[in-house]
Formats: C-alpha cells, structure tokens, sequence
C-alpha cells in the first residue's frame, strides 16, 4: 500500500488553516530541508500524507517546502517559534546543550531496528523526555529512527581491540563517544564528504548506516563490512502548538494518531525493509568480505559499551534525572517487541497509539 502511494501528484490550493464548512479543507505547512528527491521526502512524507488525506478524507492537507526553501536543519524549532512552518524536524542531537536524557536513546545496542526504535523512543516520552522536549517550545510531531549505524573498513574488524587507534568517519555526540569508548578516533565529517576522505586515507574505516554506504559507493573502497548495528540515530519531528491546538477537535485526534505511524512508514520505506537488505547486498556485491561475528565477538562489543552507559546514567543522576530508570524501562520496552516483524509493529502501532505525547 505504501509503495504504491508513493508518487502521487501535488495538493491543490486550499486556505491555509481555515476551514467554514464540512467541503474545506485545513491547510498546514510542512518544511524541511531535504531535497525533493530524497528518501525522506518521496518515500516517507509522501506515502504518509496520502494517508492522512485518506483517513480525514481530504479535511487535511499540507503545503510543501522542501529543499531547505525557507530554512536549514538546524533552524526547525526557531521556525516553528517564528510561525514559519506548522512542521518540520527538530533534531534533539543538533542542540544537544537543551537536551539530557533525550541523548540516552542512542546508547549503543538499544534498540533491534529503526522501527522499534521509533516505538520506543514514543512510548518513552511521555513520562521521561515530554518537559525536556517541550521547553523548546514545540509539541514532538513523532519519532523516526535511522539505520543504525555499521562499519566499512580497509582492514578486517571483529573486536574492539581490532579498531583501536583506527580513523573513523563519525558524526558527532554520542556515536563520537562510542568510538571513543573502544579506543578509536573519531573523525566527524558528513557523509557525503566520506568517500575521499576514505580514498585518501584520512580515515580507515566509515561508521555509517548501509544505505548511506551504498549511496556514496563506499564499498569501491572498504575492504570489510562488519553489520554491527552500533547505534540509531532518533530523529525528532516538532509540531507547532498553536496550530495543533486550533485544529477542530476531529481532525487533531486522528492528525495525533497518524503521527504515530510515520516511524513506521519510514522503517518499511525507507530505513528498514527492502531497502536496507538492498543495500546490503549492494554492499556485499562488490566484492567486500561480510565479517560474521561470533557470540563471543558480539559480547565483547557490549561489554566494550558498559562504561559508555554508566557514565550517561552517573551523569544524568547527579542532575536529579531518573536515568538509572529511563535507561532500565528503554531495554525492557525494546525487549519485548525483539523478533516482531515490520507487519507487526505497522499493526500495533495502528491499533495502539502511543497515549499522553501531546496533552492538550
């Protein structure tokens, strides 16, 4: 169903925000600074929105500005302050100074898949990151979580031991840690920088989710891919309060509900599913060697990561914030949907939504 929602035409003009009778339509605008020809876009906002126009038949709309048209990534919450969009992304890593335990979503190991991932980190907020959020002055939209994060190396890596002292492309935060944690040096730089980075011998390795690997042809350089699933990135979506709030009563009960799904639309679509194996297999066709871990090499990564997490709790503790909890409740929530398939996180997150993430 999602697939084929994918590539519909552009909405029409309605006025935005206002609706006089049952015929109107509610207009609100979405921004991002994604091109139009991303994943992101194409594959998950538009599929979503089509369902959205599908359950409130057509009493919702949005309006569209991609491409970083009317701001940059960094800007989401200013944007939603200054009435520029009703929503957009607003990254919790990219102002990581306004956020505590938000960071402990992305401690190594937590999560099974980005869709459980994106489950969660929602069924987390309420109780634990709701007021740290919402003093940025937003409602969460919802969660999406990224692939996690493996390596591509020139070099054979198994263990902890084996990245000690390597180079490695990074992002910044809590993945900068991780590898630090291990005895690797973390070069941070974006993505799209990599590959002559990586050709040039400024780093050794690439941490990096495997459709950014095969996006970018990393594999025509790294020799060895560990699937190690280190960490997701947990991407926050921010909503304006204003305009949610003036929504009519019908539309801002099921506007909140479809919300709950966009995680999950981005695991089928775009982070997860056919996508992620496809690039796997892009990956493993060039030629590079699949390091296959035993359970013992994949223990001793975990345990490499214990120190990581007891710091974040120690932390968070001495600010007077339930860490040692957040973190305790994260795993046994994550526990429990190990082993579901997409099919089955798309059906319970349809027939459950998570309750008390915007409490109006």
């Amino acid at each position: 169903m999602l697939a084929i929602l994918a590539g519909t035409a552009a909405v029409a003009p309605f006025v935005r925000g206002d609706r006089t009778d049952a015929g109107d339509a509610v207009v609100l605008r979405y921004t991002s600074h994604v091109p139009s020809s991303h994943g992101l876009y194409a594959r998950v906002f538009r599929p979503w929105e089509e369902l959205v126009n599908d359950r409130t038949s057509g009493q919702l709309r949005w309006e569209h500005y991609v491409d970083g048209l009317l701001h940059g990534s960094l800007d989401g919450f200013k944007a939603i302050a200054g009435g520029v969009t009703d929503y957009t992304h607003g990254y919790a890593t990219y102002q990581p100074g306004s956020f505590q335990l938000t960071h402990g979503l992305q401690l190594p190991f937590l999560f099974a898949n980005s869709g459980v991932a994106s489950l969660v980190s929602e069924e987390l907020y309420p109780h634990f990151l709701k007021e740290e959020y919402e003093r940025m002055g937003v409602y969460l939209a919802h969660c999406s979580a990224a692939t996690a994060f493996d390596f591509l190396s020139t070099t054979e890596v198994r263990t902890p031991d084996d990245i000690r002292g390597l180079k490695v492309r990074s992002t910044g935060g809590v993945m900068a840690e991780t590898l630090r944690q291990v005895g690797a040096i973390p070069v941070v730089m974006a993505a799209a920088e990599a590959y002559t980075a990586f050709q040039r011998g400024i780093v050794d390795a690439v941490a990096l989710a495997a459709p950014d690997m095969a996006s970018y042809r990393l594999y025509e350089i790294g020799t060895h891919y560990l699937p190690i699933r280190m960490t997701h990135t947990v991407i926050q979506y921010c909503l304006s309060p204003r305009s949610f709030d003036n929504l009519p009563n019908d539309l801002r009960g099921t506007l909140y509900d479809l919300f709950r799904l966009v995680g999950q639309v981005a695991n089928r679509n775009f982070y997860g599913g056919e996508g992620l194996e496809n690039a796997v297999e892009t990956i493993l066709g060039s030629g590079t060697e699949l390091v296959e871990l035993t359970d013992d090499e994949g223990q001793a990564w975990r345990d490499a990561m214990v120190p990581l997490e007891d710091r974040f709790i120690e932390e968070n503790e001495a600010l007077g914030l339930p860490a040692t909890e957040f973190v305790r409740e994260a795993k046994e929530r994550s526990a429990r949907y190990v082993g579901w398939t997409d099919q089955q996180l798309w059906d319970h997150v349809w027939n459950n939504p998570v309750p008390g993430i915007i409490t109006t």
